[in-house]
Parts: C-alpha cells; structure tokens; sequence
C-alpha cells in the first residue's frame, strides 16, 4: 500500500484485520496495484454525494490522478457548483426522519429544498446557479451548439462567473477538479 499514507496504511494493516474490515485493506491495496500498473479508476456518483460534501476528498483524489472518469447524476454536478456557492446557508435537519408533511411544507414555503438531512437554500444556490446556465444554453441555442450538461457547468467554472460568490475553497469542489 505505498501509495496510500503511511499513518492510515499502517493504521488500517494493524486494526483492520477480519472479515468486512480486512476487505478494506485488500481493496485499497487491489485499487494502489491497479494504478500502479498504468490503469485507470472510474467511480459512480449516484444520490445525495455532492450535497454530502464528498468533493472535500473526491476533488483531492483528483488532482492526484487517483479517479480518471466519474459517471453521475446530474443533480451530483449541479450540487457540487451550488454547495461552493451556498455553502453558509444550507441547513441541516437533524430530525428528518421524523418530519410532518406540515414541516416539509413550511421547509419548501422557506426556499429550502431538502436532500435527506440538509435543505439547499433556492434563492442562494438554485437561482443563483440557474443564471448562469440559462446564459449558455441562450449562446449555445443562438450558435446552434450543443453540450453535454458537464460542459456547460464546465463553462461556467471556466468563464470564472462564480468566484466571487464561492463560500467554501475551489479545493473542495470535485467538479472544479475534473474541470
């Protein structure tokens, strides 16, 4: 496992050794061989992932030729690009399991749309996001170009419109990294 850390290698050698737990440590050493030997990793993103924040490692794996090819959700790409721009007003339901449809009615009234426990704040990530991206798909219908839905959030990361509306580091935006 060399190209894993060695204090989390060493860590996970040294307690995690049976069943479930010791097929961790034979999979990260399978995934160091596989990139070791010139393969490349493609990983699935479906679910709330990016509103989990996995960009904080997914971006870091990235930068360092760890993940080459990332299929998802279309709600992954966006929700990556509204969590850098929104960050600081999402909100967290710590008792979602438990609302009322009267709660989730008085959550949408509010402009939060809820992804299992955090609510996505409208005004501050959808709209906000939902700008930019009818600006490209006006150019692009006006020059009869077409895009895949990454290229057009690429674009927008690209033409730098975000970047004095980001509340979290650039670095921790997946989308920003395979951009």
């Amino acid at each position: 496992m060399q190209a894993m850390s060695k204090s989390v290698s060493s860590f996970m050698e040294e307690h995690f050794l049976h069943f479930n737990a010791s097929v961790v440590v034979d999979a990260a050493k399978a995934y160091c061989a596989h990139l070791a030997a010139g393969n490349k990793m493609m990983i699935t993103l479906a679910g709330a992932m990016s509103t989990a924040e996995l960009g904080k490692s997914l971006a870091e794996m990235i930068r360092n030729d760890k993940v080459h090819i990332i299929s998802c959700t279309g709600a992954n790409l966006e929700e990556d690009l509204m969590n850098l721009i929104a960050h600081n007003s999402y909100h967290r339901v710590s008792d979602y399991r438990d609302l009322s449809p009267q709660d989730e009615q008085n959550l949408l009234e509010k402009g939060m749309n809820r992804v299992t426990d955090t609510c996505i704040p409208e005004d501050e990530a959808f709209r906000m996001l939902e700008k930019h991206l009818l600006n490209g798909w006006t150019l692009a219908s006006q020059k009869g170009e077409r895009f895949f839905p990454h290229e057009y959030l690429y674009q927008i990361i690209r033409r730098g419109v975000l970047d004095d509306e980001m509340e979290i580091p650039s670095e921790n935006s997946w989308l920003v990294a395979a951009c």
